[in-house]
């Protein structure tokens, strides 16, 4: 994370990441200046309410919002000290084939409909390892069976329609991790499943980072899900970073108000029975018309006339930052 002291330096740096969008009511900002770095190995967790900004950040990060889609990204994108933002369309191209991995929430439409999965696992062997067909199917039974698909040799064989939503979801690892890439991207990767097989999908991508020495990022709205998966975690709000620590410290501690709502929002197997589940009162803010306070002031029940009025920055405190004007469980803050 940004702000923390490593020995070394960061596999992902991203600085100043903004993505805005034309609107009929006038530029929308969908991120604002969010900045972290990754190191080697490591798995962030990027939390937050829908809308909130996740998934467009990572997105622009690997040119997937950008040019062509009416968007304005701006930031600083280093990759191993390499400008991504830099490269030309060709050498970008093959730093997503072989150094990033990205699986989608919904394997269904990320994978292609009228393509038989063996080929489809094996065409970024092809392309960017130099395998011929038949070096690239036999890999691709491999990966299948890796990624724990009974009958590899028959499902190579059938196309998307013909497997269930858990097993298009380990056809979308496969081919995220068939080229051995140094950073891989979970972008909701358990959305629509049950929780039986989310469970199986979660341990799977686990499984295959350590085994691989992946950095990861996981983006999910559901802090549970990333509790005992991400080493660092990451919450955005209104398209900005408003609270990033250690796991651990988050749990433990959450300075920012809305990440203490999150986490008071989790089901809890020690609540009474038919107990009701705590909510965040309020709706979201309209990204397009961004008053100049804090973004959650108006369902935040720490308020005051400073949060109406000025937007706090994330400020940085050892290895922790977050973004409020009265943290909770700080001297003189509301939770101290």
């Amino acid at each position: 994370m940004s702000g923390q002291a490593k020995s070394q330096a960061p596999l992902l740096s991203v600085r100043n990441a903004e993505v805005s969008f034309s609107t009929a009511r006038g530029p929308l900002r969908a991120v604002d200046g969010v900045s972290f770095d990754l190191h080697e190995g490591r798995t962030l967790g990027i939390v937050g309410e829908s809308g909130s900004g996740k998934s467009v950040l990572v997105r622009s990060l690997i040119g997937l919002v950008g040019a062509g889609s009416g968007a304005g990204v701006a930031g600083q994108v280093l990759f191993e000290g390499r400008d991504l933002r830099g490269l030309s369309p060709r050498e970008f191209r093959g730093v997503l084939g072989t150094e990033i991995g990205i699986v989608f929430q919904d394997p269904m439409t990320s994978l292609n409909p009228v393509m038989k999965i063996g080929r489809q696992i094996g065409e970024g062997l092809r392309l960017n390892r130099g395998l011929d067909s038949k070096a690239a199917a036999r890999r691709a039974v491999e990966l299948l069976s890796e990624v724990g698909i009974p009958e590899p040799e028959r499902r190579a064989r059938q196309y998307p329609h013909e497997m269930s939503g858990g097993m298009r979801q380990r056809v979308a690892i496969a081919i995220a991790i068939a080229c051995a890439p140094k950073l891989l991207i979970a972008d909701e990767p358990t959305t629509a499943l049950d929780v039986t097989v989310q469970r199986q999908i979660l341990d799977l991508l686990q499984r295959e980072q350590r085994q691989r020495g992946m950095a990861m990022i996981l983006i999910t709205h559901d802090l549970g899900v990333a509790a005992g998966r991400a080493d660092d975690i990451m919450v955005m709000y209104a398209g900005r970073a408003v609270e990033a620590a250690a796991t651990r410290e988050i749990f433990r501690s959450p300075r920012m108000p809305y990440t203490e709502a999150l986490l008071r929002s989790l089901p809890r197997l020690t609540d009474p029975t038919h107990s009701r589940l705590s909510a965040i009162p309020g709706r979201p803010p309209d990204l397009a018309r961004r008053s100049g306070g804090c973004s959650f002031a108006p369902r935040c029940s720490y308020r005051t006339t400073q949060c109406d009025e000025q937007q706090p920055v994330l400020t940085w405190e050892a290895s922790r930052g977050y973004a409020c004007f009265h943290p909770r469980g700080v001297e003189g803050g509301v939770g101290a």
